[in-house]
């Protein structure tokens, strides 16, 4: 006979029930962290897969190497940031135009992952394109403009173009949004600039005035560098103080090769291991 109030000991006593409930909860924990680890293990591979997929477009549109140009020594570099698993749109281009004329184009598009390296090759070609029609700088990023759209695309690109004759000192610059280039003296003197050029507006960004060429007068045997804002940018500093470093560190380099003039500029500012992407073409008069 059972005593009330007391328990029974039978199949549906509270002391059961209870164990019964933490096996199942257990259970359950088991098997979401199971969860939990499937989820994790294919984002990485969808994360894997994206930035291949980005890169192996990056790469077939980022020319190899410098195309040989008469009179002119050319240098150019790629770096991809080593912060998280997409890559950026960073690019440079240099486009032949015939006999001792061509075109440079260095580039970022904003933020990371496949449809921003999708923008790069478009404005990659594009500006390509209207290279080889005969247009200059200021037109090329004119034409650029209806390429993109931030508020459809969700991205803009800061781009800087310059059309040179190998046989003269001047460039022609034009800036959409983008920073503006070093130059070095010649005949290896130890000085350092930033150009000035009209920085323009970022292309897909509606409502800018339209693009100003300014035109650069070089040294002889000068050297010119462009850069993507990988190059000086720093999380919490100011910009003017990554450009001040740039300017501070090609000072005392100009005399050297160009090779070596942009490995040890990367190598300094970024210790190899850059947070965002780099491009860079490094341009030397050899006359």
């Amino acid at each position: 006979m059972a005593i009330a109030g007391r328990p029974t000991g039978h199949a549906g006593s509270p002391g059961r029930a209870g164990r019964g409930w933490a096996t199942h909860v257990a259970a359950a924990v088991v098997l979401v962290a199971a969860t939990a680890e499937r989820v994790s293990t294919e984002i990485g591979r969808l994360y894997v897969e994206q930035r291949s997929v980005a890169e192996t477009l990056q790469q077939a549109i980022l020319p190899d190497k410098a195309p040989a140009i008469p009179g002119m020594q050319i240098a150019v570099r790629y770096l991809p940031g080593v912060s998280g698993t997409e890559v950026g749109g960073d690019r440079y281009d240099v486009v032949p135009l015939g006999g001792d004329r061509f075109v440079f184009v260095v580039g970022d598009v904003s933020g990371r992952g496949v449809r921003a390296a999708a923008l790069m090759a478009s404005l990659q070609y594009s500006s390509r394109a209207y290279a080889l029609e005969g247009h200059p700088p200021a037109v090329i990023l004119g034409q650029l403009t209806r390429t993109m759209d931030v508020a459809e695309d969700g991205h803009f690109a800061t781009v800087l173009c310059g059309l040179l004759d190998v046989a003269s000192p001047e460039v022609t610059l034009a800036g959409a949004g983008h920073l503006p280039p070093l130059v070095c003296g010649g005949d290896g003197a130890e000085a350092a600039s930033l150009a000035e050029a009209n920085p323009g507006s970022p292309i897909g960004v509606p409502g800018g005035a339209a693009f100003e060429p300014t035109l650069l007068t070089t040294a002889a045997h000068g050297t010119l560098i462009a850069y993507t804002d990988g190059l000086v940018e720093r999380r919490g500093e100011a910009l003017d103080a990554g450009l001040q470093r740039l300017i501070q560190a090609a000072a005392v380099r100009c005399g050297s090769s160009l090779d070596d003039l942009l490995t040890s500029l990367v190598s300094e500012l970024t210790g190899d291991s850059p947070s965002d992407d780099i491009a860079l073409i490094g341009l030397r008069w050899l006359n």
